[in-house]
């Protein structure tokens, strides 16, 4: 199979994935349903993924990768707060979906690392030249906004709200 072809297979699977997600809990998320759903054979499916945790990781490193897509081109100083909008942006896309894979992953995390490394809101502040620790409240509050959506605290314009503040926060530090 071609690496295009793997990836349109691949890509049918997390919409498949998706799709189930929409209308029910992670918890009954499989292998097997996520076949049914994208009308292709279990094995194939296996082949991609043998568990549904790799399918929720895959899920978070997509969403992670979107978010840097849409601040690529921000300037380093205005990469922050740009990325905090651009996660409000992107998560609140499709809330079914990341409130689960963010719940989730931050759950059963292995090593407290539900993540690659790489994408941390540290790391990435690092490569744009700010120190984290300097922006500890505005990531703090970000980070409670976020995940008082996904456990449904917040809707998603008062997780928007709860953003702006944040980042208003990083402002006046």
């Amino acid at each position: 199979m071609t690496p295009k072809m793997n990836n349109l297979v691949r890509e049918r699977l997390l919409e498949a994935a998706r799709t189930l997600l929409r209308s029910s809990s992670i918890y009954e998320l499989s292998i097997a349903k996520i076949a049914a759903e994208s009308g292709l054979a279990r094995p194939t499916a296996y082949r991609y993924f043998s568990h549904p945790r790799e399918v929720i990781r895959a899920l978070a490193d997509d969403t992670i990768a979107e978010i840097r897509d849409l601040i690529r081109d921000a300037e380093p100083l205005k990469k922050a707060p740009a990325y905090a909008l651009s996660a409000v942006q992107v998560l609140t896309s499709d809330s079914a979906v990341n409130r689960q894979v963010i719940l989730h992953s931050s759950v059963q995390a292995q090593e407290g690392q539900w993540i690659a490394q790489e994408n941390t809101p540290e790391s990435l502040f690092l490569g744009w030249g700010i120190q984290p620790d300097t922006a500890l409240l505005s990531l703090t509050y970000f980070r409670g906004a976020m995940y008082s959506w996904a456990a449904g605290f917040f809707t998603d314009e008062q997780f928007a709200e709860e953003t702006k503040r944040a980042i208003a926060m990083r402002e006046t530090q």
